[in-house]
């Protein structure tokens, strides 16, 4: 069989897996340029001869490439796992490939590394009137840019930047006000008990907007609130949570793999909540003495945690790939990492070293929007959130299962094997007993001690 027989018959072959995935015929071409493509930036590599790492600095330049859209790469990266699902089984069973398709989507314009970028602050005068901002109504339009001004003058996170404006906005159109002198006192206890009585929120959720209202008067508009104290409040409401039983943990992690399988793996066997999972840094996880410290948590918190004996070699495992692209970074003149700013001062110097960076890396390179250094920031935590919540849905498992479900099991699971309340308090890092205590009410007191519950599967 000559050349151009082989090349006719191997496509032909590819066309027919296309079917049995019931790919649409209409597809089919754009399934086979993207794999066209991938063989000419490679034509010094047979297929057969391709490893996870060229692989994968292929779909990360794809990844990368600001042309094509999110729709389209998803296409390519779905079109090369069924390349080599059919050619390179081993090869592909290496890559996990939901991990680079879910990494496909376009970050969200509110999002945490966009947000600096589409919510500039304006350095001339604002006129103190309505505007409107993209179908949003963004009321007293200079008084909101002092509010982000006054927060980032503070160095308050991105994220608490986000909530307070959002919240001031909405306190601001609840009113109607137009012009600064209108906001009053009145006005804050009028929203505040239209949250409880009208919308019916969490005291959190009311504490919050009080939180952001009261910032807004003291940064921006140069004045406490005064003595609102007799506002209505919102009635407490305790919700027992979702707890996942032994078989289904399991039935959710055998369905995982790679990155969702580890991070999924840590919130169950270590009780991490998704957020201190994916801020891990290298340094944090002890695999001598078998314990991960987790830092900088929930209150600022920080508390250790027994490291399950399952994941000490898949993390030692993944962490050498990680130091991999780091070595590459290095050499690009990139690898610096994003510290606390106290610790700018004092290891500022060191953000480069390897203990530094993030266990859970990016899978691109991103501009950071305060220093506007070119660092790999950690993974976006919904990646695993959405990947968490569609395979609930697809194994049909008839709970509102979420990232921190994983977290609730743990606790329930070891309540159940007879540790006390107060360990498993401190492993939560739970500041009051009382908000571990819930979990007496959903725990099955039949079984015996264990270590992590994780290592029990």
């Amino acid at each position: 069989m000559d050349r151009e027989s082989r090349e006719k018959h191997f496509w032909n072959n590819y066309l027919v897996i296309l079917a049995e995935r019931q790919i649409k015929p209409s597809l089919f071409t754009w399934y086979v340029a993207h794999c066209e493509t991938f063989i000419r930036k490679n034509r010094d590599t047979r297929l057969k001869r391709h490893t996870k790492l060229t692989v994968s600095t292929y779909l990360s330049d794809l990844i990368n490439a600001d042309k094509a859209k999110a729709w389209q790469k998803k296409q390519a990266v779905d079109a090369l796992s069924l390349l080599f699902k059919s050619i390179h089984a081993p090869l592909y069973q290496q890559i996990d490939w939901d991990y680079w398709k879910l990494s496909c989507r376009d970050l969200d314009k509110d999002h945490d590394t966009n947000y600096h970028s589409t919510h500039p602050i304006e350095h001339q005068s604002i006129p103190s009137t309505s505007t409107e901002d993209e179908g949003h109504t963004l009321l007293l339009a200079s008084e909101i840019n002092e509010l982000r001004v006054s927060i980032r003058r503070l160095n308050y996170s991105i994220r608490t930047e986000k909530t307070y404006t959002d919240w001031v906005q909405r306190f601001l159109k609840f009113n109607g006000y137009k012009n600064s002198s209108d906001i009053s006192q009145e006005g804050v206890m009028k929203y505040l008990e239209y949250l409880a009585i009208e919308r019916k929120v969490a005291p959190k959720t009311q504490s919050l907007a009080l939180n952001a209202v009261s910032f807004f008067f003291k940064h921006v508009l140069g004045h406490e609130i005064g003595d609102i104290s007799q506002f209505v409040r919102a009635k407490s409401r305790e919700r027992l949570p979702v707890i996942m039983t032994r078989e289904e943990v399991s039935l959710m992690l055998d369905n995982l793999k790679g990155l969702q399988w580890l991070i999924a793996s840590l919130q169950y066997g270590a009780g991490l909540r998704v957020m201190e999972s994916i801020r891990l840094r290298v340094q944090d996880i002890d695999f001598g003495y078998s314990q991960i410290i987790v830092r900088d948590a929930k209150g600022k918190k920080e508390r250790v945690v027994p490291l399950p004996a399952k994941l000490s070699q898949p993390l030692k495992e993944h962490l050498i790939e990680v130091k991999k692209q780091h070595v590459g970074d290095l050499e690009q003149g990139f690898g610096v990492v994003y510290m606390p700013q106290e610790l700018v001062l004092k290891y500022g110097k060191s953000a480069h070293q390897w203990v530094w960076q993030y266990t859970f890396p990016s899978y691109k390179l991103s501009v950071d929007p305060r220093s506007n250094i070119v660092r790999r920031h950690h993974i976006n935590e919904s990646t695993i959130q959405r990947c968490v919540r569609d395979l609930s849905r697809k194994l049909e498992i008839n709970k509102r299962v979420t990232c921190h479900t994983f977290r609730h099991s743990y606790a329930t699971h070891l309540l159940e094997r007879g540790m006390d309340i107060r360990t498993i308090q401190a492993l939560l890092g739970h500041k009051d007993v009382s908000t571990t205590m819930i979990y007496t009410h959903l725990a099955d007191f039949s079984k015996g001690k264990t270590s992590s519950p994780l290592d029990d599967l």
